[in-house]
């Protein structure tokens, strides 16, 4: 599937920390077949500035190491380790906003296409809370009403909306803790996201980024949640923000549309490898995934 190309998996899988150039490239490559000639670059004014950031801090990082290494100093292996870990830490920020918008632009061509398989959707999302906690110290709870439920659904774009949800919701909650509660129905599942606010105008906040994003003052997190809402709704499903001035509440609802009784076990349902790159470049802003 040619959206493989864009997605994290053909070069994610790859990034070592000697390859990190070869990655930006590559990236940059895929970008340059999915962008057109008549693209409005000018639509997108704040995210130029994040990508100018994030390239900035990669090269004086560069530049710091560089100076280190031809300095007659002795090598202070936790300052190489540290300076190496944050230039990780921009690349995924960058490859995230590259993703990002190349999954909007192909939206906006109806070129993103649904790779779906029949999955117990309670090991899915149980796996996913469980990886991204040991990233987040343990702050994200799971409770759910049901150990199984098998229904069809795209894994990556699911893996993909939910991360983007848990990521918003961890940076903008009051003491950092985020409940996720699975409800499994006859024909379908919801999911609520909910953690207490930093504002009490937060929902209202949230609900205007994701519904009504504006092209001509696009900022991360606009994107972040259309992107989100748009790959949830891809598959029939629903996203929606609610709760109070105290408590903000992502809910995300998808149809049971079970429609073949075998597992169709593919090597992302367990391949917490793949899915621990997701994690580290979904929440790159505001966590080191090499802590």
């Amino acid at each position: 599937m040619q959206q493989n190309k864009i997605i994290m998996l053909p070069f994610l899988r790859n990034a070592g920390t000697d390859n990190k150039a070869n990655t930006l490239n590559l990236a940059y490559k895929n970008l340059e077949e999915y962008f057109s000639d008549d693209y409005d670059y000018g639509e997108d004014i704040k995210i130029p500035n994040e990508l100018n950031n994030i390239i900035s801090n990669i090269h004086g990082e560069s530049q710091l190491i560089e100076l280190y290494a031809h300095s007659s100093k002795r090598y202070d292996q936790e300052y190489i380790k540290r300076e190496v870990n944050l230039i990780k830490q921009n690349c995924f920020k960058l490859i995230k906003i590259i993703n990002h918008l190349a999954d909007l632009r192909m939206s906006e061509k109806k070129r993103l296409e649904l790779c779906v398989s029949n999955v117990n959707i309670v090991e899915i999302i149980e796996n996913l809370v469980i990886n991204t906690s040991r990233h987040t110290k343990g702050n994200i709870i799971l409770d759910t009403n049901e150990e199984e439920k098998f229904m069809t659904c795209d894994i990556n774009k699911l893996q993909k909306a939910l991360l983007i949800l848990l990521s918003t919701a961890l940076k903008h909650s009051r003491d950092k803790e985020i409940l996720v509660k699975l409800n499994i129905f006859k024909d379908r599942v919801r999911l609520d996201i909910s953690f207490n606010n930093k504002d009490k105008k937060l929902k209202d906040f949230f609900r205007d980024k994701m519904d009504k994003p504006s092209y001509d003052d696009l900022d991360g997190l606009s994107l972040d949640l259309f992107l989100s809402k748009y790959l949830i709704g891809l598959q029939e499903g629903c996203v929606s923000v609610g709760g109070n001035e105290g408590q903000t509440v992502f809910t995300l609802e998808l149809p049971c549309n079970n429609k073949d009784s075998v597992h169709y076990l593919y090597w992302k349902d367990t391949d917490n490898e793949y899915l621990d790159r997701q994690i580290q470049i979904e929440f790159s802003d505001f966590l080191n995934p090499y802590d």
